[in-house]
């Protein structure tokens, strides 16, 4: 389908100004972040999924003020809560949101000696005592603990799916042209999916519906160029670049049975009828012209053997694949993903030598973690699954023969 076409169908939205912030779900405001308190202690990760039931993540003080109203919110209530931040080194610059903003290197509150990864990754908040709004590291696996859910704060309105400022409908199938003037009806657009909370709250949401994928207001005109229906930046994206660019609109997968992880972005057929999301601006009316819309080029993740590590999404490869690599190869790759995510190993293509080339795949972020899986011969394309949100990869060939080698593509996912 040509861009001048789906420029007819262009529909924004010009804001009015907004009422007074709210929170959804029963959570509390508290420095313009939407707070919930769950005194029932657990680990971190049932901690996040809990979380994820309402598109939230655990909570994430990123500067003084966020620091101090949890202190307050939580008062006498939990003394020692989960937070959102996660750490792959006892350095602050290495630990980091949940919701994919970054690190806590510009702003921490770590007690002296943290975090401190030898007794633990995850982070916890202390509300009370002498180290009150203070942060320290914990087991995520061994320890137990209340935790706190945020999610952002948005304005009033009748729609049953609010967050962020936005409503959300979901609509049975059709083409992307009649999907996006339904949108225009309800004076919105076919959405857009401008951050990585925003894709996480959209995966919950369709999550509880039977769908395999839901159109979005995304435009694919080229391969390294897409752009939104509705003008909203690109900044971010999350293309699966392992699936086939064969057509120039977009669908977000739900399905683990696809070969799109679920959260994925991947081309579709405009033509093609789909289930499909709408998205307007919460308590507010509409008005207005289009802003100009800008194209980005889509990034590319290269990874290598033996490199640091590695945040996903990315590529490893054996060494110069696609052609054979060399005798006495030792490889080893240490992958990684944000605290509430898990990781999905894609191999797009696996030839080693049988029995003595050999791929080991590990749970966690060392050869000390359970085994997934050991790998050699002729295997084609595979998928391995982590349970957190660590995965560790060696690859060793010995001393004689060689191969082509593999391809994987290592993707972060939640899990419903």
């Amino acid at each position: 389908m040509q861009l001048f076409i789906v420029a007819i169908f262009s529909f924004c939205i010009a804001f009015v100004s907004c009422s007074t912030p709210v929170c959804m779900h029963g959570f509390t405001l508290a420095n313009n972040k939407c707070l919930k308190l769950y005194t029932n202690e657990t680990t971190y990760k049932l901690a996040e999924q809990s979380c994820k039931t309402f598109g939230a993540t655990l909570v994430t003080p990123k500067n003084l003020n966020d620091n101090r109203a949890i202190t307050t919110f939580l008062g006498s209530s939990a003394s020692l809560v989960w937070m959102g931040l996660y750490c792959f080194d006892s350095n602050p610059s290495k630990c980091l949101w949940d919701d994919a903003s970054g690190s806590a290197d510009s702003y921490n509150s770590f007690a002296s000696g943290f975090p401190l990864v030898d007794i633990g990754k995850c982070v916890y908040f202390s509300a009370q005592g002498a180290l009150a709004g203070k942060w320290l590291s914990g087991d995520c696996e061994k320890e137990t603990r209340a935790y706190v859910c945020e999610l952002p704060h948005t304005y009033a309105d009748s729609c049953q799916f609010n967050y962020n400022g936005h409503c959300y409908t979901i609509h049975d199938s059709t083409t992307f042209v009649q999907a996006q003037s339904i949108c225009e009806q309800e004076c919105g657009n076919l959405a857009s999916i401008t951050s990585a909370n925003e894709n996480r709250y959209l995966q919950t949401l369709t999550n509880k519906l039977v769908m395999d994928s839901n159109l979005i207001g995304g435009m694919w005109p080229s391969l390294n160029v897409f752009n939104w229906i509705d003008g909203s930046p690109t900044s971010y994206n999350n293309i699966d670049r392992s699936a086939t660019y064969n057509a120039n609109c977009m669908a977000v997968s739900n399905s683990a049975s696809l070969s799109v992880p679920p959260g994925y972005w991947y081309s579709v057929s405009c033509n093609s009828p789909r289930n499909f999301i709408c998205k307007r601006p919460a308590g507010v009316k509409c008005s207005g012209t289009p802003p100009p819309v800008t194209m980005t080029p889509v990034p590319s993740n290269p990874s290598l053997c033996n490199s640091t590590l590695l945040l996903a999404p990315g590529v490893i490869t054996s060494p110069n694949y696609p052609q054979n690599y060399a005798n006495n190869q030792s490889c080893s790759y240490q992958l990684a993903t944000l605290g509430s995510y898990q990781i999905l190993l894609k191999f797009d293509g696996f030839i080693t030598e049988a029995t003595y080339d050999v791929v080991n795949v590990y749970d966690g972020d060392f050869t000390n973690k359970p085994l997934l899986g050991s790998y050699s011969g002729n295997l084609g394309s595979f998928h391995v699954d982590s349970t957190g949100n660590a995965m560790y990869v060696t690859f060793k060939s010995d001393r004689s023969n060689v191969a082509q080698g593999f391809s994987a593509r290592f993707l972060s996912y939640s899990s419903p």
